[in-house]
């Protein structure tokens, strides 16, 4: 009996510390920052200007602007100003957006001195805020590449 109720609190005790959170929720048809495509799915409407702000591994952090563009499910993101890292005009996100955010999404990770191709590294990202803000990371070299962006 004693040990069933040991059992018993230390369940309601990890039940009471568990990450909480908030339940995915399927975008409605007319809600903020969305659109409709044409199979009827709403997903997040992301095109236009994002300030952003981002930290590479090992490096300093960055700000630029991100213009976005989007057809359908589909986007890019590119570098507006080009900063330490990147040069203006350089791709810097790319994705595929479903009902709930995004069902892929990828960074690039190359910096403008290599000479070498652009690397892409898969990501997660989260959308938010009704669709004003974005964050992603990616992993690269055991360590965060974060980007995040705000709606201007």
């Amino acid at each position: 009996m004693k040990s069933i109720s040991v059992i018993l609190i230390i369940g309601l005790v990890l039940v009471a510390c568990g990450e909480q959170t908030e339940p995915i929720m399927p975008l409605d048809k007319g809600a903020p920052n969305t659109v409709t495509l044409s199979n009827g799915e709403v997903v997040y409407k992301l095109d236009g200007e994002w300030s952003c702000v981002f930290k590479p591994p090992l490096r300093i952090k960055a700000e630029d602007i991100i213009k976005i563009s989007q057809d359908g499910n589909t986007l890019v993101g590119i570098y507006i100003n080009g900063h330490r890292y990147m040069s203006a005009g350089d791709e810097a996100i790319k994705g595929e957006l479903e009902k709930n955010g995004f069902k892929s999404v990828y960074l690039n990770i190359t910096h403008h001195s290599q000479q070498s191709p652009e690397q892409w590294k898969p990501a997660t990202g989260k959308i938010s805020e009704n669709g004003n803000k974005i964050i992603t990371n990616a992993k690269v070299v055991g360590d965060n590449f974060k980007l995040t962006l705000n709606r201007k």
